[in-house]
C-alpha cells in the first residue's frame, strides 16, 4: 500500500513511519515539503503520488498559540484538512486524520465516546471540529482517529518537562482540574497500523486506556522514577494561560471496542514503557 503521511516529522507522525515502513510504501512530508494550506501544492502532491491512503498528523496543536492567532489556526486545522480530504476524493485515496479530545467541553465526569456531541471551550478545539466537519464533507473513505495528551520521543512535551525538573530537582507546576487520557505516540501508531488495511469509516477515539489529571501524571512519573521534587499544584485560574482547557476530556476507545479492535493498554502501562525506553534504557 502506498501512503502519503502529511506531519510525518512530528511527534505521531514520525512513530507513524516508522512502524509501517515495514509493510506499506510510506512517503513522509513535513510543513517544509508542502503547505498543507495550499490547496494547489495538496492536490499536485497527491496527483503526483495517487496513494492508496493519506495520513494526515499536521496541525497547530499550541493550544494558547491558537488562541491568539485564530486565523492561523483556522488555516492549519481546518483548511489544511478540508484541502488534504478534497485531493483524496478526485484521487479516490482513503484518509485517516488525526483530532483531538479538546473538541468536547469537559463538563462530564465519565470519559466521551464517539457518538457525544462535541462542544469545544478554545480557539484550538474549534478549529480542529472545523477540520473533522471538512474531512466528513470531502473525503468519502475516511477515519477521524481523535486522541489525547500525546507524548513521545520526536519532541519535548509534559512527560520531559516533568522529567527534566525531576533530574534538575526542580519545582512541577501541574494543574488539577485538567485531566484526559494520556496516550504513548508510539502505541497509537501500532494502532493506526492495525487500522490502514481495513476498509472501516467514521470517527474513532484511539487513546491509551483510562485516565488522570496533570497532578496524578506528575505523581506516576515520580512513581516509575522513584525519585521525588516539589509540586506547586495550580488550577486553571490560577494557572493564567490564554486558552481555557476542557476541565475532564478523557476518551474513551469505543468504536473500537464494539469492533473488537481495540488493542491500546492502560496509560500507567504505556507511561512506564516510555520513561525506561528513553531514560532508563
Amino acid at each position: 500500500m502506498k501512503v502519503v503521511m502529511f506531519g510525518g516529522n512530528g511527534l505521531l507522525g514520525s512513530d507513524i513511519i516508522k512502524v509501517c515502513s515495514g509493510e506499506h510504501e510510506m512517503i513522509a512530508l513535513g510543513s517544509a515539503d508542502v503547505d498543507i494550506t495550499n490547496s494547489e501544492a495538496v492536490y499536485n502532491l497527491i496527483k503526483a503520488h495517487k496513494p492508496d491512503a493519506v495520513i494526515n498528523s499536521a496541525a497547530l496543536t499550541d493550544v494558547d498559540k491558537c488562541e491568539n492567532n485564530p486565523d492561523e489556526a483556522y488555516r492549519v486545522n481546518a483548511m489544511g484538512p478540508k484541502n488534504i480530504a478534497m485531493a483524496c476524493r478526485d484521487f479516490n485515496s482513503r484518509m485517516i486524520h488525526i483530532s483531538t479530545d479538546y473538541v468536547f467541553d469537559g463538563k462530564k465526569d465519565s470519559p466521551y465516546d464517539e457518538f457525544e456531541q462535541v462542544a469545544p471551550v478554545n480557539i484550538y478545539g474549534k478549529s480542529k471540529v472545523a477540520g473533522e466537519q471538512f474531512v466528513q464533507m470531502c473525503a468519502p473513505k475516511f477515519m477521524i482517529i481523535r486522541t489525547a495528551w500525546v507524548f513521545g520521543t520526536k519532541r519535548k512535551h509534559f512527560v520531559d518537562y516533568v522529567i527534566d525538573s525531576i533530574n534538575k530537582g526542580e519545582e512541577v507546576i501541574a494543574v488539577k482540574d485538567m485531566v484526559s487520557s494520556p496516550t504513548y505516540s508510539l502505541d497509537l501508531a501500532e494502532l493506526i497500523k492495525e487500522l490502514l488495511p481495513l476498509n472501516e469509516v467514521g470517527i474513532f477515539h484511539g487513546v491509551n486506556k483510562g485516565y488522570c489529571s496533570r497532578v496524578q501524571m506528575v505523581e506516576e512519573i515520580m512513581k516509575v522514577m522513584n525519585k521525588q521534587t516539589r509540586v506547586q499544584v495550580l488550577s486553571q485560574s490560577q494557572w493564567k494561560k490564554p486558552a481555557a482547557r476542557p476541565v475532564f476530556s478523557a476518551l474513551k476507545n469505543y468504536h473500537l471496542h464494539l469492533l473488537d479492535k481495540d488493542t491500546m493498554s492502560g496509560w500507567r502501562d504505556a507511561l512506564k514503557r516510555y520513561i525506561r525506553f528513553k531514560y532508563q534504557g
